[in-house]
């Protein structure tokens, strides 16, 4: 059951949020993944992907942004996103809506429609022509939510979790 996210908000990170990006991060990726990964697997992938060092190196970047919701003093989810050189399939400037993920007592809600909307946002305000994901093809709710806004497919790819190889969708929006 959702909780009741009373006025959330968005804010943009800087360095200062590098710890909480690890923890969010690391800990809605396995509340989301768990159960269709051996844990070894997830392990690995959150180990490379949400480590302080991954993270701080992220922050780092001027390509790279990050954005979380909070609600009721709490965080409730994040997004990432990366401007891109060039993405087979699209012609025009594209940013990467890398990860999007919300804490499971915050699904429901409005939580990642917010989060969804900065990220529009953001990438128009960039002047880009494309957002684009990609998303597991085994992942329905994510894709129900996604089609919902107006994504469409354009390619596939594949994405390795440890030693798992996962088929992914490559999903774009118009801005």
């Amino acid at each position: 059951m959702a909780v009741d996210v009373i006025a959330p908000k968005i804010i943009a990170c800087s360095w200062k949020h590098q710890a909480l990006l690890a923890e969010l991060g690391a800990s809605t990726f396995y509340e989301t993944y768990s159960d269709q990964n051996s844990e070894e697997d997830m392990r690995s992938y959150i180990a490379k992907t949400y480590s302080l060092t991954a993270i701080e190196n992220n922050l780092a970047e001027s390509a790279v942004s990050y954005f979380v919701a909070y609600g009721n003093e709490k965080d409730l989810g994040y997004v990432k996103l990366q401007e891109v050189e060039a993405i087979d399939g699209l012609n025009g400037k594209t940013i990467e809506l890398e990860k999007i993920y919300v804490r499971k007592e915050a699904q429901g809600s409005q939580v990642a429609k917010m989060l969804m909307d900065t990220a529009i946002a953001y990438g128009k305000s960039k002047g880009n022509k494309f957002l684009y994901l990609g998303v597991w093809q085994e992942n329905y709710r994510a894709l129900a939510f996604y089609k919902k806004i107006g994504f469409e497919q354009f390619g596939t790819r594949q994405f390795q979790l440890g030693e798992r190889i996962c088929d992914d969708f490559l999903l774009k929006l118009e801005l």
